[in-house]
């Protein structure tokens, strides 16, 4: 108890000229030196996973990602400490163990972080797990000047000048420098003027007027033109409206002919509406559907007979619909996307064109869970919602093989210094689908940041279809 109370009232007074003294820090790992540093800018000092800190352990468990393990204070540097970290502290002659100045409460504590001012004569380490960072003060020691070459072997400017190439560049400068001269100093002729010039050439050069066709020609042709239409489009109409007057006529002279027509016309209709539909369905239907058009396949028999058996086909009248119309009862009906289909006796049908299942996916994205980057965070969320469209195109892929798929998918990857994707990793996967997962694992690889930053970031990604 009275060394912690002597060395405690010691430090004041050795804190006076802690501010000409430098930090000298050396890290083991595993009972090897990894690194060895003198701090000359007074400022805190971290330790641990992070490519940020002042020192960076990777291989070790347990570090944090960054601990300030030495703190500028106003009174000067300040060690930090865990109650699982184990070392001891010199304070001059004194040494002292870090669980006793705990106990003797020379230590105060700040959360989970216990706080221990130096000096300029404190030197000690401090045990981390399988790390060991050893500290003491020191007088920084002169900056080395740069090292410089002697005079006698180094180069001046003129012995590296290639005096080939200045002579070809000073004789190429000075021919166009006299030619650009003798251009400005010629006396160009004078272009005459027009007025100089005698008749004969002037005729020659300037082309004469060409005078324009007048309007009113112009109009008495289009009105002549317009006139001829109309007649010949009258004599057209006057021509037909004649033979429909001599049918009309004919047809009342003689009704029974008129009547003998209408009929040929009629027959010569339902067979080649028969025979199309006959080439459209087939000779034979499937599975009793279809009655057999042509009787047993007789390619001899009466084709008006073989279609009387047939039910759903006829011609179409004026108060039809479809192919039915006139028929043994069938009524035809044209289905939407291209499909035939005929009711009745025997009915057909060809089956409904439908695409394929349309799928519409929500990705919902929010800021970084983590940012581990000298990037603006804002420029890390704007990369995202650029490419955003492949990561929705992912899922949306996924929804075609199960449409109920749906969930969070937390994605880490690091950056570099140019700002390319070095690494992807999937940290949550909520949607358990390893195609997805690739997927989006592809596309995130292919993104672009703002070059100049670098580090880590964990972004999470929420999948729902849309109903």
């Amino acid at each position: 108890m009275a060394t912690a109370t002597a060395a405690k009232n010691a430090a004041p007074k050795e804190r006076e000229s802690a501010g000409a003294k430098i930090l000298r820090i050396g890290i083991l790992q595993n009972r090897q030196i990894v690194e060895e540093r003198l701090v000359r800018k007074r400022e805190n000092v971290t330790i641990g996973q992070s490519t940020k800190n002042t020192f960076v352990v990777p291989a070790s468990n347990a570090l944090p990602r960054a601990f300030t393990l030495f703190e500028l204070t106003p009174q000067g540097y300040a060690l930090n400490f865990t109650d699982a970290m184990d070392g001891r502290v010199s304070f001059g002659d004194q040494v002292v163990t870090l669980p006793s100045l705990r106990q003797a409460g020379q230590a105060q504590k700040k959360g989970e972080t216990w706080h221990l001012l130096l000096n300029d004569k404190s030197r000690g380490k401090v045990v981390i797990g399988d790390v060991t960072v050893l500290f003491q003060f020191v007088t920084p020691p002169p900056v080395q000047p740069r090292p410089q070459l002697p005079p006698s072997v180094r180069s001046s400017l003129m012995q590296n000048l290639d005096w080939m190439l200045v002579a070809v560049v000073g004789a190429s400068f000075l021919v166009h420098f006299g030619f650009v001269l003798y251009l400005r100093n010629v006396d160009w002729p004078r272009k005459p003027d027009i007025e100089e010039l005698p008749d004969r050439f002037v005729q020659m050069i300037v082309p004469p007027k060409k005078e324009e066709p007048k309007k009113e020609i112009a109009k008495a042709d289009d009105s002549k033109k317009k006139a001829e239409d109309d007649a010949a489009k009258k004599a057209e109409r006057d021509k037909r409206n004649a033979e429909k007057r001599a049918a009309a006529d004919k047809a009342k002279a003689d009704p029974e002919a008129a009547a003998r027509a209408a009929a040929e016309k009629r027959a010569r209709m339902e067979a080649e509406a028969k025979m199309a539909v006959a080439k459209l369905l087939g000779a034979r239907g499937e599975g009793g559907t279809v009655a057999d058009l042509l009787k047993g396949g007789d390619v001899s028999g009466d084709a008006d007979k073989a279609f009387q058996g047939v039910g759903g086909v006829g011609v179409a009248g004026a108060g039809g619909s479809g192919l039915g119309g006139k028929g043994t009862g069938g009524t035809g009906s044209r289905l939407a996307g291209g499909s035939l289909k005929a009711s009745g006796p025997g009915a057909v049908g060809t089956g409904d064109k439908s695409g394929e299942r349309a799928v519409k996916a929500i990705v919902k994205d929010s800021a970084p869970d983590t940012v581990d980057s000298t990037l603006d965070t804002a420029a890390i969320t704007n990369t995202v919602k650029r490419n955003i469209g492949g990561v929705k195109a992912c899922y949306e892929a996924g929804l075609k093989r199960n449409p109920s798929m749906g969930g969070k998918v937390t994605v880490r990857w690091n950056i570099s210094t140019v700002g390319k994707v070095t690494s992807v990793d999937i940290e949550n996967d909520t949607l358990k689908d390893d195609e997805v997962a690739s997927c989006i694992k592809g596309k995130v690889q292919s993104w672009r940041f703002p070059p100049g930053g670098g580090g880590e970031v964990v972004y999470p990604f929420v999948f729902q279809a849309s109903k």
